[in-house]
């Protein structure tokens, strides 16, 4: 290596971390997905800064390329974490409805997809890869709003479900249809009496040396087979004893595992790339050994921020770093626009169907197909892998599918963000009219309706002297049952925490409205709970949602819509800034009442 590469690839890396992390936090400033900006940070310190030096210093390239080895590293960790998703037991608890419309979206996508660059002429395995890179689905920008709204329950459960499985099949199409390219150079028609032995047989062996990959795994974490000696001594340590001391003397069991499993997986995919065999396949294998047949708590060494995040941040700049300005001509806009169009359009209707297959609620129909539209992640892997190995045609493949992910992350969060606060609003209004938003929107400004009328005085609690979310909720439906209003409430503990994990209650501020309804009500029943001053507890662990004012809210079955109303009305009322405060003053349950009044 001569001096001025090595050199070079020191200011390299630095400028693409640099851009990778300021374009990071640039779209998260515009409120994109964090991924894009780092993908087009690695473009502006790879293709864009090019142009203005390459013609003095052309080994700025070779650097840059020499980085890339790192981006088939990450991939295979990735996939290994993905075996993860396919322990027996999570199958299980992910649900039969979620691999059927999983199973059904994805075909339904690589159908419409492969099939319109088959279209317009692309080679048959061309247009099979660029099907099975838009099978895979990005849920994080996803569940980063559905932390914000506090939605819990069937939905998360089953977009988690669907979006780990898209992976898994996606890889596995990926897989095969990327061995098949390399095969036959993506030069020839596809034909399976060529391929079909020869790519079975590099998938068994990439099989075993995911095998071998999982003994290794065990074998270094066991460490059965190290003499601990070490341990005895208080002095410097020296000799075959210095391996031991180095091993069990790590900060922490998570930080080694993962430095473990990097190792493993890293010999596993050099040696699978030596043989050209589908190293993804080989990954993969371990991951789901391990998960199986070991223990599912080496994967939770994959999700320690401090020892990813350098990690995923130089893999997506590095994705950015490989594209070329070249898909800016014209031409690609078309390619872009297709791909673009028949992956929306698969995601939506496959979903859709896989819903009615399984006969899916009408709320969950409606909003599911939108959320499956966000793409990074494992695509951008898949595309920048089948660029590096296919040369040209698999370059134009990344210059079609990079800028389509883009895309689809900043329009597939901001569509997905309107279905999800569209859930939410049926959810808090809790009633079956979730046909039409406007038929809530219609029933909510209805004049005529206050919650003032169902809050009694021997109905506030005020203080609420509590320390937990369960204590609060406890107490409030205590204070109803002792007034005659409910008589069992273990029932309405169970239906409230029913409702709770259907999506979160809480409205920000401070507010939250439980709420359910009841068969046996004869009419509305509020309690209204405010914690002392300057005291609040914790309501969602998932994104630190703080409480101090809690309305308790109890319908009759038969009358959604005066529920829908009551809550409308109960909303509206704590809209007030100056009334929360007063209500946080208030030294007693007669002085909340009066505020509550005369407001």
């Amino acid at each position: 290596m001569s001096f001025d590469l090595l050199y070079m690839q020191i200011l390299c890396f630095g400028i693409v971390l640099l851009a990778a992390y300021f374009g990071g936090r640039l779209s998260q400033f515009f409120k994109a997905g964090i991924i894009v900006g780092q993908v087009i940070g690695g473009m502006v310190a790879g293709p864009v800064f090019l142009i203005f030096i390459e013609k003095n210093l052309p080994v700025y390239r070779e650097a840059i390329h020499s980085l890339h080895f790192f981006t088939f590293l990450f991939l295979g960790i990735i996939v290994f974490g993905i075996g993860d998703e396919l322990s027996l037991d999570k199958l299980k608890r992910t649900g039969r409805d979620s691999i059927i419309v999983c199973c059904i979206q994805a075909f339904t996508t690589w159908v419409f997809v492969t099939g319109a660059f088959l279209l317009m002429g692309f080679s048959q395995i061309a247009s099979y890869i660029i099907g099975s890179i838009s099978i895979a689905t990005a849920p994080a920008s996803t569940f980063v709003i559905m932390n914000k709204l506090g939605i819990t329950g069937k939905m998360r459960n089953m977009l988690g479900g669907i979006v780990v499985l898209d992976d898994v099949i996606g890889v596995l199409f990926f897989s095969v249809t990327a061995q098949i390219a390399i095969m036959l150079n993506a030069d020839s028609e596809f034909s399976l009496d060529l391929v079909f032995y020869p790519v079975v047989m590099k998938f068994l062996w990439a099989v075993l040396v995911g095998v071998g990959v999982y003994f290794l795994l065990r074998l270094v974490i066991d460490r059965k087979w190290l003499k601990l000696e070490a341990k005895k001594h208080s002095g410097p340590v020296f000799g075959s004893d210095f391996l031991s001391r180095l091993i069990t003397e790590m900060p922490g069991p998570s930080v080694e595992i993962f430095i473990l499993i990097a190792g493993c997986v890293s010999l596993g995919i050099g040696f699978a790339l030596h043989f050209h065999l589908p190293f993804l396949i080989t990954a993969v294998t371990a991951g789901i050994l391990i998960s199986n047949f070991y223990s599912r708590e080496v994967f939770e060494s994959l999700r320690i921020e401090n020892s990813t995040s350098l990690f995923t941040l130089l893999f997506f700049a590095l994705i950015g770093t490989n594209a070329g300005i070249e898909w800016l001509h014209y031409e690609n806009f078309l390619f872009i626009g297709i791909f673009i169009a028949a992956r929306g359009g698969g995601k939506i209707i496959g979903t859709w169907f896989g819903c009615k297959v399984t006969k899916q609620e009408k709320r969950l129909t409606s909003c599911l197909p939108k959320l499956m539209l966000p793409q990074a992640g494992v695509a951008a892997i898949e595309a920048f892998y089948i660029a590096a190995v296919m040369g040209a045609n698999g370059t134009k493949i990344l210059n079609i599918v990079l800028p389509g992910l883009i895309i689809f992350e900043l329009i597939g969060v901001f569509i997905s963000e309107k279905a999800l606060y569209l859930w939410r609003s049926w959810m808090t209004g809790g009633g079956e009219l979730v046909d039409q938003e406007k038929v809530y929107k219609n029933i909510i400004k209805t004049p005529g309706m206050d919650f003032r009328n169902f809050l009694y005085p021997e109905c506030l609690r005020v203080p609420l002297d509590v320390k937990s979310k369960g204590e609060a909720i406890w107490e409030l439906i205590q204070t109803l049952h002792s007034v005659g209003f409910i008589n069992k409430p273990g029932e309405v503990l169970d239906k409230i925490l029913e409702r709770e994990r259907e999506g979160g209650t809480t409205l920000g501020e401070g507010i939250s409205i439980l709420h359910c309804r009841l068969p046996y009500l004869e009419k509305p029943a509020i309690v209204l709970g405010v914690l002392p001053k300057n005291h609040n507890i914790d309501f969602d662990n998932s994104h630190n949602e703080r409480i101090d004012i809690i309305y308790l809210v109890l319908s009759p079955s038969a009358d959604p819509k005066t529920h829908l109303q009551i809550l409308a009305s109960i909303a509206k009322f704590l809209s007030d800034k100056k009334i929360r405060e007063k209500l946080r003053n208030a030294q007693g349950a007669e002085e909340a009442l009066e505020i509550i009044k005369n407001s």
